[in-house]
């Protein structure tokens, strides 16, 4: 027996005929005995042997045939399902590898690095960019480079129109929204929408396997996007004055010090100047510490809205100010110096009720060449605000050299609003 079960037929059949043919030229003596004998009792007794035997056989036959039939079937079944389970464990892999890569990201492009490197084979032929809501505008961190230089305009667009449309986090799957030709879907972080996912709207992408797959990547995405923006909150929250958003001193002197780095390479120096408000003190004293938050937040309002966007704005301390000029001369700061002075006389502050109205003296001074310390220049600007002081206050005062002059007021026209 054991030498039988070594025979394959599946992959063996020419060597078993022949050794069916063999067999039978060996026994063929027994065998026409047999069938002697079986021809004899047929006569004797008036029995159908033979026809018996032959339906015997063919019904054994057809019994082998099914069972072949249907061992192939579960072998075909069983290799299938093998290959399926291959399949979802390298997905599983995948989605595993691409959840790692988010989890490390910190910054969106480090999101969209992910996106171009990991994202799942079942996605990448379906055009997928996630485009999330910025204070400025829409940002799209695109998968597919192609479709970004093509439509970006038309994905953000889609995904304005559709987040109206997504309603709240309901926790089940969400049907694509079907904007101009493309598909969108919600992607939420701990129940807070935070973008939308678009779509060319074709084939692949309504495929089952890709709409499975694209829930738990928009989940992991979701997350990821989320901590970009609390770990930019945080970082713009250490950076900025919680009163008057200006950044606070010591990023100030941070951006400082990187100006004097950049102006050592471009021969274009920054300017600084220091302001603070003559009579900030009365106002405290006379209208309280809420009213002299107001006023600060005013003169902030009105001075950031006369300068540069390049313009670096800080609050120094109390109620001092500095504005730091990349790549500005001397002639272009006492200009800045003198709108800031014209602009907070023109918000009409009052120092107390029927009292003078709060002004600013500004101290002016621009970096030397070869400075890399920025304690150097802010020290000079800071004196030549206590030099315009001294001068009667509500005046402009420059630095230069070694010397401190007061520089007499431009003559602009103050803004009436």
């Amino acid at each position: 027996m054991s030498q039988f079960r070594l025979l394959d037929l599946k992959h063996d059949r020419t060597l078993a005929i022949g050794l069916i043919a063999g067999a039978a030229v060996v026994f063929q003596r027994p065998l026409r005995f047999l069938l002697d004998v079986a021809g004899e009792a047929e006569r004797v007794y008036n029995l159908d042997l033979m026809p018996a035997l032959v339906v015997l056989c063919v019904i054994f036959m057809f019994q082998q045939y099914n069972k072949r039939q249907e061992s192939r079937a579960a072998a075909i079944a069983a290799e299938t399902a093998m290959r399926a389970e291959r399949a979802r464990s390298d997905e599983l892999d995948e989605l595993v590898a691409f959840g790692r890569s988010l989890a490390n990201a910190l910054q969106f492009k480090e999101i969209e690095q992910a996106l171009l490197r990991n994202l799942p084979t079942t996605l990448r032929d379906c055009r997928l960019s996630i485009v999330t809501p910025q204070p400025d505008g829409w940002r799209m961190l695109v998968h597919d480079d192609d479709s970004a230089v093509e439509s970006a305009t038309a994905f953000e667009e889609a995904a304005a129109a559709a987040v109206g449309l997504f309603g709240p986090y309901t926790g089940g799957t969400v049907a694509p929204v079907a904007i101009n030709g493309l598909l969108c879907l919600p992607v939420f972080a701990n129940r807070e929408l935070v973008g939308a996912a678009v779509l060319v709207d074709e084939p692949a992408s309504r495929n089952p396997r890709v709409q499975a797959s694209l829930g738990p990547v928009l989940t992991f995405v979701g997350i990821a996007v989320r901590n970009v923006q609390l770990m930019s909150k945080s970082r713009e929250e250490s950076v900025r004055d919680g009163l008057t958003r200006w950044f606070n001193r010591r990023h100030g002197m941070e951006l400082l010090q990187n100006e004097l780095r950049r102006a050592a390479r471009s021969g274009r120096h920054p300017s600084v100047l220091m302001f603070d408000l003559d009579g900030f003190k009365a106002v405290n004293d006379h209208q309280g510490h809420l009213q002299g938050d107001a006023v600060l937040q005013t003169v902030t309002r009105v001075v950031g809205g006369l300068v540069r966007a390049s313009d670096i704005k800080c609050r120094y301390g109390g109620d001092e100010f500095l504005v730091i000029l990349p790549e500005t001369t001397e002639a272009g700061a006492l200009r800045v110096a003198e709108q800031v002075r014209h602009a907070v006389r023109a918000a009409d502050l009052a120092v107390s009720p029927n009292g003078p109205r709060v002004t600013a003296s500004v101290g002016v001074t621009t970096a030397r060449p070869g400075e890399m310390d920025p304690e150097q220049p802010i020290a000079r600007a800071d004196a030549a605000l206590y030099k315009a002081k001294r001068a009667g206050r509500d005046q402009v005062a420059l630095h230069d050299g070694a010397e401190e002059r007061e520089v007499p007021p431009l003559q602009l026209v103050a803004s009436k609003n």
